[in-house]
Parts: structure tokens; C-alpha cells; sequence
């Protein structure tokens, strides 16, 4: 046999062999994959391991299978016809396997996605239902169950706000400006206030380290205090919500058909007084168990019970 002849006779064992041992490799790829997990790092640092389902080892076992049988059928162990059979069940088996796992991880990746996308929005709406509360709660010295209310606060109220300029100076008062404040000689053992500042400031001669110092309390509506504030929109974003803000969806549970938010309202007592206390409660609709809560309504706190 010629140089030439054996070159094409390996050329041509090549090519017989080349696709089952392409097949087999990619089975064993898969029977990998199938038999080691995969890991995963959650938003906590926790670190899981996520397996493959019993259809994608069976599919791959297949895949093996059906390698194997072809390289049989090539070495003439097996006769044509029954080779060709086994061969094609194998790879439709296998491919079939394959598939509806590959179909079975997308239901549950998409399931994942809704329910983190729902689970994003819910934080958001109770973050937002808690600051309206905290600004009701400046405006009238309690809070309110009544969501109406709240909303319409919102849209209507107003919540007081300090804007300034200049830096406060780091000094005591002196003789001077304690009489012009308190008209008295009380002992300047501190230093100076914002408020003490602000009086001197208006006074008619104002002191010259006070000439650019102004603080004046006005009062802003909710919606551009709160709800337009660029350092609570950045806070509000880190959630990933779905939608921006709107006074009017804030009683509904994000993607429940309407269903209404639990808020209640109660107090406790603390020394001689009682102090609001305020609940907020949403459960995820696609987790009958999954429940999101902002306060207590036996205690003064407004903590989250996702952040413990």
C-alpha cells in the first residue's frame, strides 16, 4: 500500500470515528454536569449548591449510551439494522431528555425572575409607605391606618424642611449676643447653635462670622420633600423597582390583583405618655408564606423583618 492509500485509509478510519467520539465526549460533558452541582453565591454571601434534575443525568447517560453502541456498530460488533435502531432511539431519547430539561430549568429561571422582580417591588412600596407614615406622623403627632389618607396627605400635605446656608461657627457667645438673645447674662458654657446663630444672624448687626449663615424652616409639599428628593430616590433605586412611584398604587400588594396592604395603627406606653405605634404587612403573591413587614404594634420601631 502506497504512502497516498494510508493516508487516505486514516483519513477515512477519521472520519468514521470522529462523530461518535465527538458525541461521547459531549456525553461525558453532560454526565459531568449532571453529577457535580453547580454553586451559587446568594445576595447574602450564602453559598448553595444547585443540582441538575434526574432528566438531564438520564439524558446524558443516553448520550453515552448511544456513543458507545455506535462505536460497536463500527467495530462490527453489532449488526447494521440493530445498530441503526438503538442509535436512533438513543439520540432521540436523549435529546427529547435534554430538552424538556433545558424547557424545565427556563420555567423555573422565569419563575425565579417574577417572583424576585415582585419581591423588589413589595420592599419598595413598604420603604415608601413607611416614609409617608414618618412625614404624617411629623405633620399630625401620630400615625395613620387609613390609607386614603395617607395618599391624599401626600398629594396635599406639607412637611417642614430647613434649608441653609453657610457654616455654623465652632465658638461660644459672647456677653453681647447672649443679652441680645436671652436678654440676661446666663454662663456661654457651649458652643453656639443653629438657632442662636440664625437670631444673630437677623439681628441688625450681625456679627461678621455670621454675615453669610441663614436657616429658615418653610414647608414643602410631601411629593417634592419626600417622594422627589434626589438622595431618597438614589436610596429608593438600590431596590430595582419595577415602576416608579405613584401616591395611588401604594394600598395594593405589587402584581395581586389589587389586593389591599395590611396597616395598623396602635400605642405603647413609655413613662407617663404613649407613644404611635404603626404596623405595614404584605405577603408575596406568588408565596402564600412569604411575608414582608415594616413596625410593631407593640413597639415605637419601624424596622424591616427582611434585613435581620
Amino acid at each position: 500500500m502506497s504512502l497516498f492509500e494510508r493516508f487516505n485509509e486514516i483519513m477515512y478510519q477519521v472520519g468514521r470515528f470522529f462523530p461518535p467520539t465527538f458525541f461521547l465526549v459531549f456525553g461525558l460533558l453532560l454526565l459531568k454536569t449532571a453529577l457535580v452541582p453547580e454553586v451559587a453565591v446568594l445576595n447574602n454571601e450564602q453559598i448553595i449548591e444547585i443540582p441538575q434534575s434526574s432528566l438531564f443525568l438520564y439524558g446524558a447517560l443516553f448520550f453515552n449510551i448511544g456513543s458507545i453502541i455506535w462505536f460497536l456498530y463500527l467495530l462490527g460488533f453489532i449488526k447494521t439494522l440493530v445498530g441503526y435502531i438503538i442509535m436512533a432511539v438513543m439520540v432521540l431519547s436523549s435529546t427529547y431528555l435534554l430538552y424538556h430539561d433545558y424547557s424545565t430549568v427556563q420555567i423555573d429561571v422565569e419563575y425565579k425572575a417574577q417572583y424576585d422582580k415582585i419581591e423588589r417591588d413589595i420592599k419598595t412600596r413598604l420603604l415608601d409607605i413607611k416614609s409617608a407614615q414618618v412625614a404624617y406622623k411629623e405633620y399630625n403627632r401620630n400615625y395613620t391606618n387609613n390609607m386614603d389618607s395617607l395618599i391624599l396627605f401626600i398629594k396635599t400635605g406639607k412637611k417642614m424642611s430647613v434649608p441653609g446656608s453657610g457654616k455654623l461657627p465652632e465658638r461660644r457667645l459672647t456677653e453681647d449676643e447672649i443679652k441680645y438673645i436671652y436678654g440676661d447674662n446666663r454662663a456661654a458654657d457651649k458652643l453656639m447653635t443653629d438657632q442662636e446663630a440664625n437670631a444673630l444672624a437677623n439681628s441688625p448687626n450681625p456679627p461678621v462670622d455670621l454675615l453669610e449663615f441663614s436657616r429658615d424652616t418653610i414647608y414643602l409639599s410631601v411629593l417634592e420633600a419626600i417622594f422627589h428628593d434626589e438622595d431618597y430616590i438614589e436610596n429608593r433605586d438600590k431596590f430595582k423597582p419595577s415602576h416608579a412611584f405613584s401616591p395611588d398604587s401604594l394600598k395594593y400588594v405589587p402584581f395581586s390583583n389589587n389586593t389591599l396592604v395590611t396597616m395598623d395603627t396602635s400605642s405603647v406606653p413609655k413613662g407617663e405618655i404613649k407613644v404611635p405605634t404603626l404596623y405595614i404587612q404584605m405577603i408575596h403573591p406568588m408565596k402564600a408564606d412569604q411575608i414582608y413587614q415594616i413596625g410593631d404594634l407593640l413597639d415605637n420601631h419601624l424596622r424591616d423583618n427582611w434585613s435581620r
